[in-house]
C-alpha cells in the first residue's frame, strides 16, 4: 500500500547543518512552535526531515554536504514516526536509509521504496530518474510550506511563480513543473523561418540561371578554335575536349606565362637601376679582402708572442701555488711539532728532559691515554671540562649523599596493627553508641551528655544549670546523689567515653605513624633524587668507569686540572706522532729512539723544507708581476687587431650581399651569359615580345569568357534545384515537429486544468471557511477558481456583489497568504500526518495574526489526523500561542521549543506545553 500518511512523532539530529553535535526535538503535540533567532537552527530542522524523506533539499539544491562546519561525527537524521498508523523508526546517513517497524528488526530501504511507500501511484514518470524527481517534488510541497514561497504570494511581479506555489498546496506541483518543461522544450525548437526564406530565395536564383540560359549567343565554336591555339603554344598542357574545363585550363597557363613575364621585366628594371652600384662593389670587394690578407698575418703575428708569454705566466703561477701550498703544509706541520715544548714544560711533570728521553714505548707507559681513540680522548676532555664547570654541583651532591646516608630515616613498623586497631576502636564506638541511643530517650541523651562533660572536667560549674558548686568533686557528688540516670544508662554512657577515648589514642597513634611514613617517603625520594643525579653526571663524563671507582665519595676538584692537563698532552702528543710518521717517510729521516731528537730532526728539517719553498714562492710571484701586464697588453693587441679584421669582413658582406643580389638576378635573366650591356639588350628585347604576347592571349580569353558560362550556369541550376528540394523537407519535417509540440502542450494544458479544477472541488468549502476565519474585516465570504487561463486565476465572492472578483487584482498582501494558507491547511486535513510552515504570518497584520493563532487552535483541537510545525523568530507570536492555549489544561495540545546556541557551540533545545507532564 503507498501514499501512506506520515506523522512524526520525535527527531534527533546529529551533525547537519546547524547543529554540531546531537539535537532531540519531540513533534507528537497537534501544534508544535520552533521559536528561535535566525540562524539558530529553526530551517534545520525542517531541512533535516526533507533530506531524510527525500535525499534532497530543494532550496539547496547545489550542496551535497550537509554537514555542519563545527560538527563531530558522522551526519544523520533519526525520526520515530507513524506510517499509515503504524509506528517506525526512520534513520538516514548519507545516501543509505533505514527503517524499523514496530518490534521489527531494523533493515535498509531503497529510495525509490520509500517514496513509493508515502505517494500516489498517479505521481509518475517515463523513467527512473523522472519518477523520483516527480515523487520528491510531490512529497516536498505536499508537507512543507517554506517561507520563501510565501514570500513569492505577495509578490505581484511573480504570477507565475505564485501559479507553482498554489499547485505545490494542491500536491498537483510535479504536474505544473512537466507543464513549465514542455514549454521550454517548445521554446527551444529551432524556428523554420530561416529555412523559408532560404526556399523563397533559391527559387527567385533559379528563375534567374533559366533566364541567363535562354539567351546564349551561338559563338561556341568560335571560342573552341580560340582555346584550342592557346592550348597548342602550350605543349605540356593537352586539351580535356572539354569547353569549360579547356577555358580554365587556358586561363591558368595565360595567367601563369603572365606572371613570369612580368617578373623577368621586372628582374630587368632592377638590374638596370643596379648596374652602376655592381660596378662599384665588385672594385671595392678586392680591395678590401688585400686589406683582409695583411691583417691577418699581421694578428697571427701578435698571437704568437702572446701564446710564448702566456706559458711562462702559467709556468710562474704553478711554481708560487706549489711554494705557497709547500710553506702552508710545513707551517702546519711546525704549529704541531711546536706543542713538544709546550707540553714538556707543563708543570704536571717534574722535567721536560724526562720525556725528551722518552721513547714511544715509554710515553705509552707514562701516557695510558695515547693507546686511546681521538674520539675518546676528545669526550674525556670534553667531560674533565664539564665536571670543572660543574664541580660545585657535584660537591653538594656527594655531601647530601652522605648526610642522607648519615642521618638515615626508618620507616613505621607498626602502621598495619595500628590502622587495624583503629578500625577495631570505631566497631567499638559504633555497638556502644547504639546500645546506647537504644537504651535512652532524647532527655537521657542530653543528661548523659551532661555527665561526661562533668566526669571530664576539673570546674564545679554544671553544663546544665551554670550553678557553681565549689568544686568538681562535689559537683560529682551532688549529680551521683540525685540520680540524673539510671544505672543501666550510666554504664552505658561510661563504656561510650570509654571507647571513644579509645578511638581518640588510636587515632593519635596512627596520625604519628602516618607522619613518620611521610618523613620517610621523602628521605628516601631525595635520597633517589641526589642518586639519581650523579647517575647522570657519571653517565655523561664517564668518570667513575675511567678512574675505576664506585662513586664520586673521592672527588678532589684539584685532581681534574690535572686530569685536563694529561689529557691535553696525550692529544698533542698523539698529533705530534702522526706528524713525525709523516715527516720521516717524507725527508727520509732515520727516526730516533728518543722522542726529543726525532722532534728536533723533523723540525729542522721541515725549516729547510720550508726556507726553500718560501724562496721559490717570491720568485714566482716577480715573475708574475713582470708578465701579467705584458700578457694583458698582448691580449689588447689581438682583439684590437680582430676587431679591425671584423669591420674588413663586415664591409665585405655587406658589399658581397649588393653584389649576389645583382648576379642571381642577372642568372635568372641570362642564364651564364657575361655581365656585359650587350646580353642586357638582348634579354630585355625577349621579354617585350613575351609581353606582346600574352596581351593577344588575354583578348581571345576575353571573346571566350561568356561562351565558357554556359556550362558552369548549367550546372549551378541543377546544384540549386537539388538544394532546394533538400531544404523543402527539412523545412516539413521542422513544421511538423512545432505542431506535434504545440498539440502536446494544448492537451496537457487541458489535462492540468481539469485535474486542478477537480482536486480544488473537495478542498474550496473547507478552504473558504478557514478564509473567513482568517480574514478579520469579513469582506469576502467564498472563494473559487476561473476557468479557461492557463494559469491559476482565484476569484472571490463580496458582500454586495454577485459576480466573482479577481482575487490577485483585489486581494492585499496579508490577504494573499490567508488564501494560500486555507488551501494548505484545507488539503492537510484530506492527507492527514505532519506538516512544517516556516514563518506562516510573516506578512500579516495584527488582528489577522489573532485570527490566525485561533485557526491554529481549531485545527489543533478539532483535527486529531494531522500535526502542524510552525517555525518562527518572533518572541510576541511565541507568547501569543502560549497564551492561546492557556486555558486548555486537560490534554496536551501544544509544544513550544525554544533553540539557543549557534553552529560553533552547539545547540540546545527547551520544551514548554501547555500541560504539566
Amino acid at each position: 500500500m503507498n501514499n501512506q500518511a506520515i506523522k512524526f512523532i520525535s527527531v534527533t539530529i546529529r551533525n547537519f547543518r546547524g547543529v554540531p553535535d546531537e539535537l532531540f526535538i519531540p513533534l507528537d503535540a497537534p501544534l508544535t512552535v520552533i521559536h528561535a533567532a535566525n540562524g539558530t537552527g529553526k530551517s534545520t530542522i525542517c531541512y533535516a526531515l526533507e533530506w531524510l524523506l527525500t535525499n534532497r533539499i530543494e532550496d539547496l539544491r547545489n550542496i551535497t554536504d550537509f554537514s555542519c562546519q563545527w560538527g563531530r561525527g558522522e551526519t544523520s537524521v533519526s525520526a520515530t514516526c507513524l506510517v499509515g498508523g503504524e509506528l517506525c523508526q526512520l534513520t538516514r546517513k548519507g545516501r543509505s536509509v533505514w527503517i524499523a517497524k514496530d518490534g521489527y528488526k531494523r533493515e535498509k530501504i531503497g529510495e525509490a521504496e520509500l517514496l513509493k511507500l508515502l505517494t500516489p501511484n498517479s505521481v509518475s514518470g517515463r523513467t527512473s530518474q523522472a519518477i523520483g524527481k516527480a515523487k520528491r517534488g510531490w512529497l516536498r510541497n505536499s508537507r512543507w510550506l517554506y517561507s520563501n514561497s510565501l514570500s513569492l504570494l505577495v509578490d505581484n511581479n511573480k504570477a507565475e511563480e505564485r501559479q507553482q506555489i498554489f499547485a505545490d498546496i494542491l500536491g498537483l506541483g510535479h504536474f505544473i513543473n512537466t507543464l513549465r518543461e514542455l514549454r521550454d522544450y517548445r521554446k527551444e525548437l529551432p524556428s523554420t523561418k530561416g529555412l523559408q526564406d532560404r526556399v523563397n530565395r533559391l527559387d527567385h536564383e533559379i528563375l534567374e540561371a533559366e533566364s541567363m540560359l535562354n539567351e546564349v549567343s551561338p559563338l561556341k565554336n568560335k571560342a573552341t578554335d580560340y582555346i584550342k591555339k592557346i592550348l597548342e603554344e602550350f605543349s605540356h598542357v593537352q586539351s580535356t575536349g572539354k569547353l569549360e574545363e579547356d577555358f580554365k585550363v587556358a586561363q591558368i597557363q595565360v595567367r601563369l606565362f603572365e606572371e613570369k613575364v612580368q617578373n623577368i621585366l621586372e628582374v630587368i628594371r632592377f638590374l638596370s637601376e643596379q648596374w652602376p652600384q655592381y660596378s662599384t662593389g665588385t672594385s671595392q670587394i678586392s680591395a678590401l679582402r688585400e686589406t683582409l690578407d695583411s691583417l691577418l698575418l699581421a694578428r697571427k703575428k701578435l698571437s704568437d708572442n702572446h701564446s710564448k708569454l702566456s706559458a711562462e705566466l702559467s709556468d710562474a703561477e704553478v711554481k708560487a701555488a706549489e711554494g705557497l701550498r709547500s710553506v702552508k703544509w710545513a707551517k702546519e706541520h711546525l704549529n704541531i711539532l711546536s706543542q713538544w715544548k709546550k707540553v714538556t714544560l707543563n708543570s704536571i711533570f717534574e722535567g721536560g728532559s724526562s720525556l725528551d728521553k722518552m721513547s714511544k714505548s715509554q710515553l705509552q707507559q707514562h701516557f695510558v691515554e695515547l693507546l686511546w681513540s681521538p674520539e675518546k680522548q676528545e669526550e674525556w676532555l670534553s667531560s674533565v671540562g664539564y665536571l670543572i664547570r660543574n664541580s660545585a654541583i657535584v660537591i653538594d651532591l656527594v655531601r647530601q649523599k652522605q648526610d642522607l646516608t648519615t642521618n638515615v630515616v626508618h620507616p613505621p613498623s607498626d602502621i598495619v596493627d595500628i590502622t587495624r586497631q583503629v578500625e577495631e576502636a570505631k566497631r567499638a564506638k559504633v555497638k556502644a553508641e547504639s546500645k546506647f541511643n537504644a537504651l535512652s530517650s532524647v532527655l537521657d541523651k542530653l543528661r548523659a551528655i551532661g555527665w561526661e562533660i562533668v566526669d571530664s572536667h576539673e570546674t564545679g560549674n554544671c553544663p546544665l544549670c551554670n550553678h557553681n558548686w565549689g568544686g568538681s568533686d562535689k559537683l560529682r557528688q551532688q549529680i551521683t546523689g540525685e540520680k540524673v540516670l539510671n544505672s543501666e544508662i550510666r554504664d552505658a554512657t561510661r563504656e561510650l567515653s570509654r571507647v571513644r577515648r579509645i578511638e581518640q589514642d588510636c587515632q593519635e597513634k596512627l596520625t604519628l605513624a602516618n607522619n613518620q611514613k611521610s618523613f620517610y617517603d621523602a628521605y628516601v625520594s631525595r635520597l633517589m633524587a641526589v642518586n639519581d643525579e650523579l647517575t647522570t653526571i657519571a653517565q655523561r663524563t664517564g668518570y667513575l668507569e675511567i678512574m675505576g671507582v664506585p662513586d664520586f665519595s673521592s672527588f678532589n676538584v684539584k685532581n681534574l686540572s690535572y686530569l685536563q692537563s694529561r689529557i691535553e698532552a696525550a692529544i698533542a702528543i698523539g698529533k705530534i706522532r702522526e706528524s713525525l710518521v709523516e715527516l720521516e717517510g717524507i725527508f727520509q729521516i732515520v727516526s730516533a729512539e728518543e722522542m726529543g731528537l726525532r722532534v728536533s730532526a723533523a723540525y729542522e728539517s721541515l725549516i729547510r723544507y720550508k726556507d726553500y719553498y718560501q724562496t721559490q714562492e717570491e720568485k714566482a710571484n716577480f715573475e708574475k708581476l713582470r708578465l701579467t701586464p705584458l700578457v694583458r697588453g698582448g691580449m689588447e693587441n689581438i682583439q684590437a687587431k680582430s676587431r679591425e679584421i671584423d669591420d674588413v669582413n663586415s664591409n665585405i658582406a655587406a658589399i658581397s650581399q649588393s653584389v649576389g643580389r645583382f648576379e642571381t638576378h642577372w642568372k635568372g635573366v641570362a642564364g651564364e651569359e657575361p655581365v656585359i650591356l650587350e646580353s642586357y639588350n638582348t634579354a630585355l628585347g625577349k621579354a617585350e615580345s613575351e609581353r606582346t604576347q600574352v596581351e593577344k592571349y588575354k583578348a581571345m580569353l576575353a571573346e571566350c569568357e561568356a561562351i565558357a558560362k554556359i556550362n558552369s550556369d548549367s550546372e549551378s541550376l541543377n546544384k540549386l534545384r537539388l538544394e532546394k528540394a533538400e531544404i523543402s523537407k527539412k523545412l516539413e519535417v521542422g513544421n511538423k515537429c512545432i505542431a506535434v509540440a504545440d498539440r502536446t502542450i494544448e492537451r496537457y494544458a487541458q489535462h492540468v486544468r481539469q485535474l486542478t479544477t477537480s482536486s480544488l472541488a473537495p478542498l474550496l468549502s473547507p478552504a473558504a471557511e478557514l478564509f473567513s476565519r482568517m480574514h478579520a474585516n469579513e469582506v469576502y465570504k467564498d472563494l473559487s477558481v476561473s476557468e479557461g487561463d492557463e494559469a491559476l486565476k482565484w476569484t472571490v465572492f463580496a458582500e454586495g456583489y454577485e459576480f466573482a472578483l479577481d482575487a490577485e487584482e483585489k486581494f492585499s498582501q496579508g490577504q494573499r497568504q490567508d488564501l494560500a494558507l486555507s488551501l494548505y491547511l484545507a488539503r492537510a486535513r484530506n492527507t492527514g500526518g505532519t506538516f512544517f510552515l516556516d514563518e506562516p504570518i510573516a506578512h500579516l497584520d495584527d488582528l489577522n495574526r489573532v485570527a490566525m493563532l485561533d485557526i491554529f487552535r481549531l485545527v489543533a483541537t478539532s483535527m486529531p489526523n494531522i500535526n502542524l510545525v510552525l517555525t518562527t523568530a518572533s518572541d510576541a507570536l511565541a507568547r501569543h500561542m502560549a497564551q492561546k492555549f492557556s486555558s486548555i489544561t486537560d490534554r496536551h495540545i501544544l509544544s513550544t521549543i525554544q533553540l539557543e546556541g549557534n553552529p560553533r557551540t552547539g545547540v540546545t533545545a527547551s520544551i514548554t506545553k501547555n500541560v504539566s507532564d
